[in-house]
């Protein structure tokens, strides 16, 4: 009896959304959450007295994302995104040139725009609204990807973007619209020797960008980090050296939740950008574990999703499901690898798990467009063979 209760449910629960992927993404909101708190806790004490401001403000942000992607995904379906994907692009490539006239700048950088309490960042809008303009470009073009002409184009729009987004500069997320690009033109089937050629071309031009910035080119010694910074005092290795001492202390099963003293200001960005490291301190190689596989199955039921999408014949739906996956996990897998010293020192989030809104406003969104493309495959995967 029981049973039976349980599948009328999921029959009526699954015409909406895929319930398993529902409470993946609860996982991984609430671990984020978690994360968050244990790692801001002293932070927001010294800062502003309060054991919890990092949390509760995140948690607005949770809620303010929730509330918009749901405005977002009510009044424009996925067909809507599709018809007015140019206009989505303009308003992209707009947000980026704002910010190189009217940029608020800290830390060095100039990556937000702001008016009164509110501040953005629009290179993290930038990449939800090119997902789409690329995807939608690609479907409307999807039996001329292997034309020269038309795989330009999207190289010329990366590029520009490129452009404003290294003036900031933000050479993270420059390197994820290069990357997101490459992959979606090779869905697409676009030919191989454009695909090389442009990773060759791509691949240099990041070598030469990065010889331009001296303090880049500090950031690319991930190899002795440590050494070098205690023998030579450069700044550079500060991060990475702290960041791989406190993934070294944690060894297999953690210090303990809370326990971590890396985040007593040893650490800087310790809630942002180098949160992921005080997660491995506390909860040891376990912890890391499961966070690398709930980030594993996300992109699963994306690349699931997806190919379903482009088997019944929504190719746009296909596409974005599949750009998304790779954009969200993308910059997971990148911000574990630069705490783990794989790859260069960047200031890249962890999505749904470090502070900040932007970054959670652009992953809220880019989630609930996924559950809007598994509702419009369920509807016409229907009146289709495929199940």
């Amino acid at each position: 009896m029981k049973s039976d209760k349980r599948n009328d449910l999921n029959n009526i629960i699954k015409p909406f959304f895929d319930l398993n992927f529902f409470f993946l993404i609860i996982t991984i909101i609430l671990f984020g959450l978690l994360a968050l708190t244990t790692s801001s806790i002293e932070l927001s004490t010294q800062n502003y007295n309060q054991p919890f401001y990092y949390l509760y403000r995140q948690i607005g942000h949770l809620f303010f994302s929730l509330i918009l992607s749901s405005f977002f995904i009510y009044f424009f379906t996925t067909e809507i995104l599709k018809k007015n994907y140019k206009l989505l692009l303009y308003i992209s490539f707009l947000l980026l040139i704002l910010v190189e006239f009217f940029g608020k700048t800290a830390g060095g950088s100039t990556r937000w725009l702001s008016y009164g309490f509110l501040n953005i960042q629009p290179s993290e809008i930038f990449k939800v609204l090119y997902i789409i303009w690329l995807c939608a470009y690609l479907d409307f073009n999807k039996n001329n990807m292997r034309k020269l002409e038309y795989f330009f184009i999207p190289i010329i729009c990366c590029i520009f973007a490129a452009f404003f987004l290294y003036r900031q500069p933000d050479f993270g997320s420059t390197a994820i619209i290069f990357i997101m690009t490459l992959i979606l033109l090779f869905i697409s089937k676009a030919k191989t020797i454009h695909l090389i050629i442009l990773s060759f071309f791509g691949v240099l031009s990041g070598f030469i960008l990065v010889h331009l910035k001296p303090y880049m080119l500090s950031r690319f010694n991930i190899f002795e980090p440590c050494q070098n910074y205690f023998s030579s005092g450069l700044e550079s290795g500060y991060h990475l050296c702290y960041s791989l001492m406190a993934i070294g202390s944690g060894g297999i099963f953690g210090k303990g939740l809370g326990a971590s003293t890396s985040k007593l200001f040893f650490l800087p960005a310790a809630h942002t950008d180098f949160i992921f490291a005080i997660l491995a301190e506390e909860l040891g190689i376990f912890g890391i574990i499961f966070l690398v596989f709930l980030f594993y199955f996300f992109l699963r039921k994306c690349f699931f999703i997806g190919n379903k999408a482009i088997r019944v014949g929504l190719f746009f739906q296909g596409y974005l499901a599949y750009g998304i996956g790779i954009f969200i996990s993308m910059q997971a897998f990148l911000n574990m690898s630069v705490n783990l010293g794989i790859a260069p020192t960047k200031g890249l989030s962890l999505p749904l798990f470090s502070y900040g809104g932007s970054n959670y406003l652009a992953s809220i969104i880019s989630i609930a467009i996924i559950f809007r493309i598994y509702r419009d495959v369920y509807k016409k995967s229907i009146n289709s063979s495929i199940r």
